[in-house]
């Protein structure tokens, strides 16, 4: 877990704002410095260290960078978006589920009835040629 502690700005042993001294860091060659700023030897403690962490610790870890007093604002938001999008599609789902119930058999009977109006049509039109050419072939 994550410990934040305040950090002072000013120097403890002068009791004046930190300025940076080169004999703060004597002990430090020049190539110790650059080697430890590569990262070259922390890259295998990083892998270890990433390879150990588990979903669940990575979800804790975001939880701990957002600030105490924004968390009940943010959770608040949430909730309501997702109560939003749970309502739209369970009202989505109703709405089609009815549309098919209802829709489907009003287009069975439709198409029946379409069917039905031009056998009619095609009747009519074979009874209209025999009443305007009665005994002529086709």
């Amino acid at each position: 877990m994550v410990q934040i502690t305040p950090v002072s700005v000013t120097d403890e042993k002068a009791g004046a704002p930190y300025e940076d001294r080169d004999e703060d860091y004597s002990d430090i060659s020049d190539n110790e410095s650059v080697a430890s700023l590569s990262g070259a030897d922390s890259d295998d403690d990083d892998d270890d260290y990433l390879a150990d962490e588990t979903l669940a610790d990575r979800i804790v870890a975001l939880k701990e960078i957002i600030a105490p007093q924004y968390r009940p604002y943010i959770t608040s938001f949430v909730q309501s978006t997702v109560g939003w999008v749970d309502w739209t599609l369970s009202a989505g789902w109703s709405v089609t589920t009815g549309v098919l119930f209802l829709g489907s058999p009003l287009a069975i009977m439709l198409a029946g009835n379409a069917a039905g109006s031009r056998q009619d049509l095609s009747v009519q039109a074979q009874e209209s040629s025999e009443i305007i050419a009665p005994g002529a072939s086709l």
